[in-house]
């Protein structure tokens, strides 16, 4: 009964804060979100054919000095479907930036605009979604082939994560319903507890990987959040956040978003770690239940140490993989040495969401260890002793 009053108490804790963030207003709650940016309206096609633009001399409205090739599309969504229309292929200037090359089948997504009075068509990009959903698939099999209920588990949890970043974070950060760090927060602590409990079930051990997680997570954001106003990153550094602040958000604080992403990024990691310290704590304390806390926190901490040695460097190797070309191109640069890199904004706030979240990471481990022996230990029945 104490277990289950505890754990109780612990989820309800954890359930009512999570009620307060979902209603919580943003502290911007009067900014707007900018409409500046006129709706585009995209439209599916099939390339049929590829031709120069000097066959369609005086036959196409193509504005002056032009180049590339014409194809003729046959559109494949929208209110045209069915029709034939043709479209510019425009060439980057620089080979092999910003430019496509489609040939007769390819299917592609098409931009339709009105300019000077002329309806225009221009090919976007090619259709690759089919291709993602038939990875998405293959996934799925894998999951349920190795890990039959398990990763059905698996697959419920990593949905729910998805609806919840993408049909209420998003959504609300975007509409000021809620400021972008206590909605991390909230998603954060619904993402760990649900995925925990649904993979782990209803037991000490997972009250302790939730607690451990939450744990490192908040150390992790702790260190993120003193680099971030320390080191003065603005998060304003790519293209897309740039585009972001210009146009549709520019009340935003790209601060806060930079925060936000370290939070997210830490915490599958964080998980992962903290659920395999209470497991391997929990499956010792099965075999023998009369260990001491010492003893349990002890072996935690072994436990934690081999995990250590090969996840430590799982989210600097994610980070640096992601921007391998960012670094070749800097490497590149012989003028460039490693201080001036370093300071740089871009490579900087990457560089403190790597170690931040791998200090995070590090601390899960105690943290987890501890919490997880506190239950097995705290609220054991006591042995029978027998008077005969």
């Amino acid at each position: 009964m104490k277990i289950l009053s505890s754990a109780r108490i612990i989820m309800i804790s954890i359930g009512a804060l999570f009620l307060l963030l979902w209603g919580a207003e943003s502290v911007h709650a009067a900014d707007t979100v900018s409409t500046a940016a006129p709706p585009v309206e995209y439209i599916n096609g099939t390339v049929l054919d590829v031709k120069p633009l000097a066959e369609f001399a005086g036959r196409l409205h193509v504005q002056a000095g032009a180049q590339g090739d014409i194809a003729t599309v046959k559109l494949t969504s929208g209110a045209e479907e069915g029709t034939e229309v043709l479209s510019l292929i425009r060439q980057s200037t620089i080979p092999g930036v910003a430019s496509i090359h489609p040939s007769p089948g390819d299917r592609v997504i098409m931009i339709k605009s009105q300019i000077a009075g002329h309806t225009q068509y221009d090919v976007a990009d090619y259709q690759r979604i089919n291709y993602v959903y038939a990875l998405i698939g293959l996934f799925i099999l894998a999951l349920l082939a190795v890990g039959r209920m398990t990763g059905l588990k698996c697959i419920l949890v990593i949905a729910f994560a998805l609806l919840i970043i993408l049909k209420w974070m998003i959504p609300a950060v975007i509409e000021n319903r809620i400021a972008i760090i206590p909605a991390t927060f909230a998603v954060s602590i619904s993402i760990a507890v649900i995925t925990l409990i649904t993979v782990s079930g209803w037991n000490p051990k997972t009250w302790g990987a939730v607690l451990g997680a939450f744990g490192g997570v908040a150390i992790a954001g702790l260190l993120g959040k003193i680099s971030i106003v320390l080191m003065h990153l603005s998060g304003l550094y790519t293209d897309e956040t740039m585009m972001l602040h210009a146009t549709y958000l520019p009340n935003l604080n790209f601060q806060d978003i930079l925060f936000a992403g370290l939070i997210l990024g830490a915490l599958g990691a964080v998980m992962d770690v903290a659920i395999s310290i209470a497991s391997a704590q929990y499956e010792i304390h099965q075999t023998k239940p009369g260990l001491s806390f010492s003893h349990l926190f002890a072996s935690g901490l072994h436990v934690g140490k081999d995990i250590l040695g090969t996840d430590s460097y799982t989210l600097i190797l994610a980070y640096l993989g992601g921007f391998l070309p960012l670094i070749l191109l800097f490497a590149s640069q012989s003028g460039l040495t490693l201080t001036q890199i370093g300071n740089m904004g871009l490579i900087a706030s990457e560089v403190v969401r790597a170690l931040a979240g791998s200090i995070g990471l590090i601390c899960t481990i105690p943290v987890t260890a501890a919490i997880t022996s506190f239950f097995l230990t705290a609220f054991r029945k006591p042995a029978v002793i027998s008077n005969s």
